[in-house]
């Protein structure tokens, strides 16, 4: 019966039209519940197949949505992740009426990343018809908030949720991506003695001692940091991105705000880089006493870590994926690594796990005016996953 799901137990058209069904439901910071249709909807969608499902509350009445078909514990686990929310429709025409052109599907989310959560579902829709008896947990979580702050994956990664592997179903054509960088946002804040810009030797200009520590991470910090380079995701960088400081042409600046981001490498911390970047600010204090300034992380991820995602290029999972991409379209791959941050490097955190990110579409479409998921990579991806759920956790016979 295993032979006949692709064909038999969920068609193209029904990924389809669940996709549909999913792009005119609006599921972003502007909607007056954000992603709570689309949750109760799949919920709803699921329970018609007869498969468990769990409401896990994250914040504001948001919550996660878990789905599972359970194994008899002989298996490994694979888990299925996709968020529920999009970015709103900005100035994409008919944002949420989707509608194919030239075989393909266009609406906000269509690739980022609604398709990819319609290919997951029908693959424990497949499951579960076809009434195969499993050795290990197919679970599907569709989580909240990660164009915001990914609430939702963080909640899920400390809810205790196990697995033995994860696919986060981010747009990368299929490809494997086993690898990319972390993010940390900070500023550092430098204080200063205001005067009449007349006498200005007699105050501190904030924005001066700010150029001066600016000066220090282009002249010591970027060379020292460039030493380090990962052989998929290439070297750490940093990106000054905004001075703000002073009043007036006439006032000498008490304040100034340097903020910045910097992309860390796998096992690089947040903390590392906050005390690395203030070390700059006290060892110039050393030969100036009136240099004071203070770094800190911006609370743009509300606590939440933004780290960096690695997984193992001969891991079974990226092995299988690769082997199954090349079947799908007959054409050579490899892992490869990733230049956008995804929840990924949350579930990555889970004891044990092998987690990979690989989902239908191109990133290129993804938040733009012109969204997108071709016809071809979304029933793609539906067999590749699908194909991956039962290798791993379908018993043989």
């Amino acid at each position: 019966m295993i032979g006949k799901t692709l064909e038999d137990l969920v068609s193209p058209v029904e990924v389809e039209e669940l996709l549909f069904h999913l792009i005119e439901m609006e599921s972003h910071q502007d909607s007056p519940e954000y992603e709570k249709n689309v949750t109760l909807f799949l919920k709803g969608y699921l329970e018609m197949e007869g498969i468990e499902v769990e409401l896990q509350h994250v914040v504001d009445g948001r919550s996660n949505l878990i789905a599972r078909l359970r194994g008899d514990g002989t298996g490994p686990v694979l888990l299925l992740n996709g968020h529920t929310d999009t970015v709103p429709g900005y100035e994409m025409e008919h944002a949420f009426q989707p509608r194919i052109i030239d075989e393909k599907i266009y609406g906000r989310g269509s690739v980022d990343m609604k398709g990819a959560l319609a290919a997951m579902v029908q693959v424990l829709v497949a499951l579960k018809r076809s009434e195969a008896s499993l050795k290990g947990d197919v679970v599907f979580a569709a989580t909240i908030g990660e164009e915001s702050y990914s609430p939702g994956a963080y909640h899920l990664l400390n809810s205790g949720i196990k697995a033995d592997y994860a696919i986060v179903g981010e747009p990368t054509e299929m490809k494997v991506g086993i690898a990319h960088k972390g993010v940390v946002w900070a500023e550092a804040v430098f204080e200063g003695k205001s005067v009449h810009g007349s006498v200005p030797e007699k105050g501190i200009n904030a924005i001066y001692k700010a150029t001066q520590w600016i000066q220090q991470i282009i002249t010591n910090y970027i060379p020292n940091i460039r030493k380090k380079e990962h052989p998929i995701l290439g070297k750490p960088t940093i990106n000054i991105g905004e001075i703000n400081g002073g009043t007036r042409p006439v006032i000498v600046p008490n304040t100034c705000t340097v903020r910045f981001e910097q992309r860390l490498l796998p096992n690089e911390k947040e903390a590392d880089v906050i005390q690395n970047l203030q070390d700059l600010i006290d060892r110039l204090a050393e030969n100036d006493p009136e240099m004071k300034g203070i770094v800190r992380e911006l609370p743009v991820f509300k606590g939440v870590p933004h780290r960096a995602l690695e997984t193992d290029a001969q891991s079974k999972l990226v092995q299988h994926l690769c082997k199954a991409y090349e079947k799908e379209f007959d054409t050579p791959t490899s892992p490869i690594g990733l230049q956008f941050w995804t929840d990924g490097a949350l579930l990555g955190e889970i004891p044990g796990i092998e987690t990979v990110v690989c989902g239908p579409g191109s990133i290129e479409q993804a938040h733009s005016n012109e969204e997108f998921i071709s016809r071809e990579q979304l029933q793609a991806a539906f067999r590749i996953y699908l194909s991956l759920a039962t290798d791993l956790c379908v018993k043989e016979g």
